[in-house]
């Protein structure tokens, strides 16, 4: 570990802590870089980057912790003793800071940002996407993200992390009468930006597909879920029944499961901080990530937790490598990096499924996901983007829909999990999901 200016910054805030009667101190700090070249309703909106880091330290002293943050480099003793101060009145420590050594990571350099390249590009995918509809509104653009986090504790582990993230994302908006048309495609990748091209056909496809309204009734359906789908129902709910915090305060009904078969034995849920966008060596505990499947063949495998509320309910393990913190002032708390569910062992393709469909309804986007009683396992959620299938062709767009059930019921019985998966917004490789019977309410 080479001692720099910015190193020795953290380490005399650990110093200012030991001193003012800390036992254990860590210091985090972040870096954050964002570089847009963003549209807006069909026209060239910013092209301004801007930049945001900040320090926070948490420590423990007579055996409660205390949490402070700044945005000011040089406010760094009165960081330390806003930690003191606050771990008079902070939660009881359950944890020690950890005292494992990281493993050196490869400095990344932010890439160049060809503006002038982007913004022809940006703007010929708004024309020829206009095409299809004089009224067609389209926003969106490229954005080049880095970010840069350095962790030190008093038991002297270090661990520096840093990446780059390209975005290629479009939004299509289309106002017909009381008719509303928000179709949305962006991907993510840590090389280089996706390719717009494919992105705008996406787009093209389902702006297509959407020029008919069909008008269905309210019945059950084989329901196709598209990967968008698949994330904004299943995976937001899984992820929370299966955090750690949530089981430590006995609200997860996953809480007595472990071990247990609950869904299909064809699902496979994996969490793989080597791949995809929120790839991470340690999180801002310091402490190594792992690969980890969180259900196996139907099985409940594994929680994910931070320190705290992994020494409350696991001692012997502590931490599964998941505390990250939301915002800077906030504490670590249990999160997920990527997501993997499993391909099927099908030869059908997500599209595949749908031509061989004789009745059905294709999900892909909807409303409301979160606003579900996610703890018992229930969506019902508003069918922002979905379509009729018939005979295996997509017939037109569907409105006025709803979609609901319970996870615990619906996935115990997946009829098929397509053969290929798609990266949905860079972190969660995902395929598409038939599920056989679900009722689909329609407002007539």
């Amino acid at each position: 570990m080479k001692t720099t200016p910015q190193l020795s910054k953290l380490e005399s805030i650990l110093e200012l802590a030991k001193k003012s009667g800390a036992s254990e101190a860590e210091v985090i700090q972040k870096k954050y870089t964002k570089n847009p070249v963003s549209f807006e309703n069909n026209k060239l909106k910013s092209l301004e980057s801007n930049e945001s880091s900040g320090i926070a330290i948490r420590l423990i002293k007579n055996n409660r912790v205390g949490i402070s943050s700044s945005t000011d480099p040089d406010a760094l003793e009165s960081i330390a003793l806003s930690a003191i101060e606050a771990s008079e009145f902070g939660p009881d420590a359950t944890f020690e800071f950890t005292k494992e050594k990281l493993n050196p990571e490869k400095e990344n350099k932010l890439p160049e940002l060809p503006l002038e390249n982007l913004v022809e590009k940006g703007t010929k995918i708004i024309d020829s996407l206009k095409i299809f509809h004089k009224d067609l509104l389209i926003s969106g653009g490229f954005d080049l993200s880095a970010s840069e986090t350095i962790y030190l504790n008093t038991n002297n582990v270090f661990g520096k992390r840093s990446k780059s993230i390209f975005s290629t994302g479009f939004y299509g908006n289309l106002v017909r009468g009381e008719d509303f048309l928000g179709i949305y495609e962006s991907k993510d990748s840590l090389e280089n930006f996706p390719d717009e091209v494919k992105i705008k056909n996406t787009l093209l496809e389902k702006l297509n597909y959407s020029k008919d309204i069909v008008q269905i009734n309210t019945k059950k359906y084989p329901v196709v879920f598209s990967p968008h789908a698949v994330l904004s129902i299943f995976i937001s709910i899984l992820g929370v029944t299966l955090n750690g915090k949530v089981i430590q305060q006995g609200i997860s009904p996953l809480v007595d499961m472990l071990g247990k078969e609950l869904f299909d034995k064809k699902l496979i849920l994996t969490e793989d901080p080597e791949r995809g966008t929120k790839i991470a060596a340690f999180d801002d505990e310091g402490i190594k990530t792992q690969k980890k499947d969180l259900i196996k063949n139907g099985v409940i495998n594994s929680f994910y937790f931070d320190l705290s509320s992994g020494s409350r309910v696991m001692p012997q393990h502590d931490s599964t490598g998941n505390g990250l913190k939301p915002s800077l002032s906030s504490a670590p708390s249990p999160s997920l990096t990527n997501l993997i569910v499993q391909n099927g062992n099908t030869k059908n393709t997500y599209k595949d499924i749908i031509k061989n469909m004789k009745e059905g309804i294709l999900v892909d986007q909807v409303l409301g996901a979160g606003q579900s009683n996610t703890l018992a396992g229930e969506f019902n959620v508003g069918i922002e983007l979905g379509f009729k299938i018939e005979n295996g062709e997509i017939k037109g767009r569907i409105k006025n829909c709803m979609v609901a059930g319970n996870i615990f019921e619906v996935l115990k019985n997946i009829t098929e999990i397509s053969s290929d998966q798609e990266w949905v917004y860079g972190s969660n490789l995902l395929p598409g999901f038939l599920i056989d019977n679900l009722t689909i309410g329609a407002k007539q």
